[in-house]
This record gives C-alpha cells, sequence and structure tokens, in this order.
C-alpha cells in the first residue's frame, strides 16, 4: 500500500487519534488529492477531527485555495462552511467573489460562515 492509500484508509477508517495525527502531519501538503481529502474531514463525526482538519487547512502555506474555494460548491453544509472559515481565516480575498454566492446559501448555516467570512476578508483588506 502507497503512502496515499494509507493515509486515506486511516482519514475514512482510522480511529480518532489516528486520524489526529496523520492530519496534523499533513499541514504542508500540496498534494490535491490529499488537501481535497483533509477538506473532507470538515465533516467528520468527531469534533476534534473536524477542528485538525481545519487546523491543517489553515497552517497549510501552499496555494491550496482553488480546492478550498472548489469546496464551497459541496452539497455538504459543514464543508461549505468550514471551507468558508478558511478561507476567510487564510486571508483569501480571490474567494471573495465566491463567498458573496454563497452567502446567498438558503442553510442559514452556510449563509452565515459566507457572510462572517467576507465581513472578516474586507474588514482585513481595508486595515
Amino acid at each position: 500500500m502507497n503512502e496515499s492509500m494509507r493515509i486515506r484508509e486511516i482519514l475514512d477508517h482510522g480511529i480518532t487519534k489516528d486520524k489526529i495525527s496523520i492530519l496534523e502531519s499533513l499541514s504542508q501538503s500540496s498534494d490535491q488529492e490529499i488537501i481535497n481529502k483533509i477538506i473532507t474531514k470538515l465533516d467528520d463525526s468527531e469534533i476534534e477531527v473536524r477542528g485538525e482538519a481545519f487546523s491543517s487547512l489553515f497552517l497549510n502555506k501552499n496555494d491550496i485555495s482553488k480546492f478550498l474555494i472548489d469546496a464551497l460548491s459541496s452539497e455538504n453544509k459543514n464543508i461549505k462552511a468550514f471551507s468558508a472559515l478558511v478561507l476567510a481565516n487564510r486571508g483569501d480575498v480571490n474567494a471573495m467573489p465566491a463567498l458573496e454566492l454563497l452567502a446567498k446559501d438558503p442553510n442559514s448555516m452556510v449563509g452565515s460562515c459566507a457572510l462572517g467570512a467576507l465581513e472578516y476578508l474586507r474588514a482585513n483588506k481595508t486595515a
């Protein structure tokens, strides 16, 4: 089993401790498949895993914005909402047009996260 397959297996079927350990180790990955797998963990059943996925994406210094912006189109409300917040925390002003569209999402949590992300980016853009 190659490393990518091992990572996916742990993130999909591992215990919480192992998922968190793997996510901690991936905070500097630029591999599209791995980044997209981390994004799916924003909807993990365990809050600790969701938090570590958020942290891993936020701390990643690579250009992963496209993957996060693409995640705003997910069918999953948690992935959409948390991706919006990751983009804001990363200071990604290029995400503003996609966040403006997402702010109209019928799910109140998603819309609120998108609006909060937009306001945060606007405030920091003018500061």
